[in-house]
């Protein structure tokens, strides 16, 4: 008897437990359903709304963190509790030096704004609009990696023997903050922040289209993913907040190059051609042909450059 009892309760408790683990809200806040809004527009706008509040904090964060440095930077000598916030921020972004001063003059390098031009383009492009299985699954809304097993979502087109995985967050801001420091760290987008230097050295604004050049490494279509995010700032520019102050040139089309068809002098050949045993035939081949693949966007973002703490 004592026995029916404890199964029946062990039973009871089980059921208990699992009705309370149904009723619990889910970790991970729901991501938006980009792919049932028919509008161009309308879809366009509701993903930069959903990213906006996102952007909006971690760039604030950024700026915390910059004011701290430049605050740092003009002090002759530095406090206690400043060094170990300092320390800190060096460990954050994996920096060294062997002087808080030059140590300052690192971070600063690395901690700044990136445009949300430069943000949102790249997350339209890396996740369709919103609508790939790792944007809706994860909130990757970059195409970031990770590399112990478990920490994302396995791809299914992954390579024989490959163990990465894309990265999976639980919130959208978590997403941006990862690629903010993922931009801001990793020494692939290198040039991106030489040319963010080299921008606010002069006393120019920070340009998305400038900006685009550094993300050479980002993925492995190298300038023609550059071109397709310059093209995707340049046709959105009505979205942009900060649209006046952004220059476009660097956005623009080529020019279509126009080759001048020179015409040649008819060179006159004989009826017949009658080959002697000395005669040699030479097969002309065109060794220029290339192949074109064609642009997707798949649910599988993989991008080998890219990397959450590489």
């Amino acid at each position: 008897m004592q026995k029916k009892i404890t199964a029946l309760l062990l039973i009871i408790g089980l059921g208990l437990f699992g009705l309370y683990t149904f009723l619990q809200p889910d970790d991970k806040e729901p991501v938006p359903d980009f792919a049932a809004i028919s509008d161009v527009n309308a879809k366009k706008t509701a993903f930069f709304n959903y990213l906006q509040p996102a952007f909006d904090v971690v760039t604030a964060e950024v700026l915390a963190e910059r004011a701290l440095l430049t605050t740092w930077q003009a002090k002759a000598v530095l406090t206690e509790q400043d060094q170990a916030q300092l320390q800190d921020i060096a460990e954050m972004y994996k920096v060294t030096a062997d002087s808080d001063k030059l140590l300052i003059t690192k971070l600063l390098a690395q901690v700044d704004v990136i445009p949300e031009e430069l943000v949102f383009s790249q997350s339209a492009n890396e996740t369709g609009w919103g609508t790939s299985r790792f944007a809706k699954l994860g909130h990757n809304f970059f195409g970031q990696w990770c590399f112990s097993k478990g920490c994302g979502i396995v791809p299914n087109q992954r390579d024989e023997g490959a163990d990465h995985e894309v990265a999976s967050f639980d919130s959208i801001e978590a997403s941006v903050r990862s690629y903010f420091r993922n931009i801001n760290r990793n020494q692939s987008y290198l040039p991106l922040r030489d040319i963010r230097t080299e921008l606010s050295a002069n006393g120019q604004t920070i340009n998305a289209c400038a900006l685009a050049a550094g993300l050479i490494n980002y993925s492995e279509r190298k300038e023609a993913y550059i071109a397709e995010i310059r093209a995707m700032i340049r046709h959105n520019r009505k979205f942009w907040r900060n649209n006046e102050k952004t220059d476009y040139r660097l956005c623009a089309a080529p020019k279509p190059v126009v080759t001048e068809v020179v015409v040649e002098d008819a060179i006159e050949l004989p009826e017949t051609i009658t080959l002697t045993p000395d005669s040699t035939i030479v097969e002309a081949k065109n060794n220029d042909s290339t192949i074109v693949e064609s642009n997707k966007i798949m649910d599988t973002v993989e991008n080998s450059s890219v990397s959450t703490e590489e």
